[in-house]
């Protein structure tokens, strides 16, 4: 079962150079193709059909449709001697993450034999774009409204500051005046220091090349000493990324919170935190494509988001702890996006994942961009 029966008349197939062949033509297709036999097996695939399931072609060839694709059309035979096509079904690849396709199946003969060609097209790229620019608008709009409420409420601050501290020269024999000026110049500066983590960093920021693993190494000695024994981080890296231009100071703290937040979900039953760092390749950030972008994906084991909180987890003041200030996801957001990246968020009980992607420099040059549009 060498080759396929020729998709093309003979008259269009002898216009072709004579080494490109219908398998050459299938290999170079970034759609997954397989060709399934009436007794459920695959026979054939191409390369993005074995990217798509991450195994070799060698331990597919001969596997059971429905056990490298449980649920994905459970009887084979429903669509005839046509063509039928399902749309938006979820799968779960080998390595746990579930991704949205679109696959069509077709009755189609390979060397004289019924069988069935499916093709696989991957829509989670397109949906994540969809779902990214929803959630990038969203993001601007809450951003803008925090942002000009704490300039609204920092101004009023530094009065009832100033006019505190003259008190107290005033009256610096009162100790009972003295106590309840205290109390509010405590109060002022605790919602000075929320103001101005509602405005996050300046816009000013120290980039420079940073090796993005060291960065994350920092923020785990920093949180050593108050991590709970049952928690454990595992580390997942990818040594092949390069350094990339950023604000040390800033990314530390953008990390420390999404760390600290994974550590607080897990609070009560503990479990695996994992940090895991990746390339990722064609991705969307606002209207831009880049070629490459770096994700660190960070994972824990805890009770999940709130179905109620999730749209709204990355706006000022939005938090489910009964203790929080809604300020660390935002403020971590903000400077991931001065960075020129996003963090994107996917949550299930027992299961949560704070994905930050970030560019690489040679990516952000104009030439190394395609607009969303050219894409």
């Amino acid at each position: 079962m060498n080759t396929l029966n020729p998709l093309l008349s003979e008259d269009l197939s002898a216009n072709l150079l004579p080494e490109i062949t219908p398998i050459h033509i299938l290999e170079g297709l970034s759609c997954a193709v397989f060709w399934v036999n009436l007794q459920h097996e695959v026979m054939y695939l191409n390369i993005a059909a074995a990217e798509l399931l991450q195994m070799s072609p060698s331990r597919i060839v001969g596997a059971s449709w429905h056990n490298l694709f449980p649920g994905l059309m459970t009887d084979l035979n429903t669509c005839g001697y046509g063509r039928l096509t399902i749309h938006e079904h979820s799968i779960e690849l080998p390595d746990g993450q579930k991704t949205r396709v679109t696959c069509t199946f077709s009755y189609y003969e390979f060397d004289s034999q019924a069988g069935w060609l499916v093709e696989i097209l991957n829509t989670e790229r397109h949906h994540r774009i969809v779902e990214e620019d929803e959630r990038w608008h969203q993001y601007e709009a809450g951003n803008l409204l925090a942002k000009t409420l704490a300039h609204e409420i920092k101004n009023p601050l530094a009065g009832i500051y100033g006019a505190t501290q003259l008190l107290q020269k005033r009256f610096p024999e009162n100790q009972k005046a003295k106590q309840f000026l205290e109390v509010i110049s405590n109060e002022v500066n605790r919602l000075k220091n929320l103001v101005d983590r509602m405005l996050g960093p300046g816009t000013k920021t120290e980039k420079e090349p940073q090796n993005l693993h060291e960065i994350i190494r920092y923020v785990l000695d920093v949180i050593s000493p108050e991590k709970p024994n049952h928690i454990f981080i595992r580390l997942d890296y990818d040594p092949s990324i390069p350094e990339i231009s950023m604000d040390f100071e800033s990314m530390v703290q953008a990390f420390l919170n999404l760390i600290q937040n994974g550590m607080q979900a897990m609070e009560q039953h503990g479990g695996f935190l994992t940090i895991r760092t990746r390339v990722e390749s064609k991705f969307t950030l606002g209207s831009k494509t880049y070629p490459l972008v770096a994700v660190v994906s960070i994972i824990d084991e805890g009770e999940g988001i709130l179905p109620e909180f999730f749209d709204s987890i990355f706006y000022p003041m939005v938090t489910s702890k009964k203790e929080g200030t809604g300020l660390g996801l935002p403020v971590s957001q903000n400077i991931v996006r001065n960075h020129g990246g996003l963090i994107v968020a996917e949550s299930e009980p027992g299961h949560t994942v704070f994905n930050v992607y970030l560019p690489f420099d040679h990516n952000r040059g104009d030439a190394a961009v395609s607009e969303r549009s050219s894409s």
